[in-house]
This record gives structure tokens, C-alpha cells and sequence, in this order.
């Protein structure tokens, strides 16, 4: 292999040499006639190199273990592929003894509760019964349930 890419890379010189000898402005046969042999020399050292190669190997396909058909493996694939769940929203909710509905908020991995509950509402003094305020959270065995 070594001397067939030497034998290239004097026939890539000569080609080389030969092309900047036909680039000059007096053309001459001279060079068009070691142009030409340097390219049939390309040629040859081109197809002695890809009859030395082995042939490549057969490609088969995988073995089917235990009968699997490619649908199933597909499926067995697809549900243990990763999936990034880390910009992924959720909402839990939780009620109070008293009625109180919390929603804990879930986002990149920090979440935080909202109430928009009117009970205990004093106007003016607590909160905007209109909008949701943010709550302390109740602790993670309090009763959650995804929505």
C-alpha cells in the first residue's frame, strides 16, 4: 500500500509539472504529450490500487434476537431513547382542608405554587381576588395531583 501511494503522489508531481509546463504561454507538444501520460499513469495507478483492495464485506441484517420483528425493536429502541423533559412545564395541584386549591408549577427543574382562591378574602387588605399570587408550597407528600 505504502508504494502505491508513493507511486501517486510521483505520478500527482508529474502531473503537476506537466499541467505548469502546458500553463505557459508557448504551448508546446512537449507538454501536452507528458500531460497526457502523466493522466493515463493517474489511470492505471488508480485501478492497480482498486484491484489490490478486498472486495467489501456483505453487509447482513441484524440478527432478529428472540424472534423480534423490526417494529418491535423500533419500539424497544424508541422507549429508551433520552428525552429531555427539562423545559417541560408541568402543574400539580393540591386543596386544603379549607378548600384552598394550590397549583405548583413545574419548569426547568424549579417550581413554585400560585393560589387565584377567594377564600379568606378581605378586599383591599390580602390580595387581588383576580389574579393568582404566589403561595409558600405545602411539602412534596402532601397530596399532589398531576393535572
Amino acid at each position: 500500500m505504502k508504494t502505491q501511494l508513493a507511486r501517486i503522489a510521483v505520478i500527482a508531481a508529474a502531473t503537476l509539472l506537466a499541467a505548469h509546463a502546458g500553463a505557459q504561454e508557448n504551448i508546446t507538444a512537449k507538454g501536452v504529450a507528458a500531460l497526457e501520460q502523466a493522466k493515463r499513469s493517474a489511470v492505471e495507478a488508480d485501478k492497480d490500487i482498486r484491484a489490490a483492495e478486498p472486495p467489501p464485506p456483505e453487509k447482513k441484517p441484524p440478527a432478529l434476537s428472540g424472534g423480534e420483528s423490526a417494529s418491535e425493536r423500533f419500539d424497544k429502541a424508541a422507549e429508551g431513547a433520552f428525552n429531555d423533559r427539562s423545559k417541560t412545564r408541568t402543574i400539580d395541584h393540591y386543596r386544603s382542608a379549607d378548600g384552598v386549591v394550590i397549583e405548583r408549577i413545574t419548569y426547568a427543574g424549579k417550581s413554585y405554587c400560585v393560589t387565584s382562591s377567594t377564600v379568606n378574602y378581605i378586599p383591599g387588605i390580602l390580595h387581588d381576588s383576580s389574579k393568582a399570587r404566589e403561595v409558600t408550597c405545602p411539602p412534596a407528600d402532601a397530596g399532589w395531583v398531576r393535572k
